[in-house]
């Protein structure tokens, strides 16, 4: 007998997604990473932990403190988008005006575009569901060509007969002593 696996090296799937208006016009691109990418799946249990683990104590709470959702937009600002394209921050100079800036994508900029700016949010749940969908798409694909796994055994069951049990309750008051 031979059982025959797949070895898989690289397990991270990302593609080019385009940010559009209500008209369909691009604004952005992101190169965004599937939703199983073991990184961002660990970010997010540590959010989960770092949650639970400050328990319910208001009066221990800091300013410096984050809360669940800014958690959760930097899980996917750090993890999930890989790269960008036509992404121009407005910043204020050292003279007060406002400048244009094509910022590098980085993690740190990755949490500003999305805690920071005003459509942060919005951006953060199409990153989100792109992610979703692509995983979702590369599972299919992976059980497509992977196959489902056939099961051990024939599927016969065993059949295994009960112990006839006795206790204080199910006996018999002649039984009872």
């Amino acid at each position: 007998m031979t059982l025959k696996v797949s070895i898989q090296n690289n397990k991270t799937v990302s593609l080019w997604c385009s940010y559009k208006d209500e008209d369909g016009n691009v604004l952005a691109e992101f190169k965004i990473r599937g939703s199983g990418y073991k990184p961002y799946k660990v970010a997010l249990e540590r959010a989960n932990n770092q949650i639970s683990s400050k328990g319910f104590d208001v009066v221990t709470a800091r300013a410096t403190d984050k809360l669940f959702p800014e958690l959760l937009l930097e899980c996917v600002a750090c993890h999930l988008i890989e790269d960008w394209k036509g992404i121009v921050f407005h910043e204020e100079n050292q003279d007060g005006e406002l400048v244009e800036v094509e910022p590098e994508c980085s993690p740190e900029n990755a949490i500003k575009l999305l805690n920071q700016s005003d459509i942060g949010p919005v951006i953060w749940a199409f990153v989100n569901s792109e992610s979703e969908r692509i995983q979702k798409e590369a599972d299919l694909y992976r059980d497509e060509v992977v196959g489902k796994s056939s099961s051990s055994t024939n599927g016969a069951s065993s059949d295994q007969k009960k112990k006839r049990t006795t206790t204080a309750k199910n006996k018999l008051p002649s039984q009872v002593r």
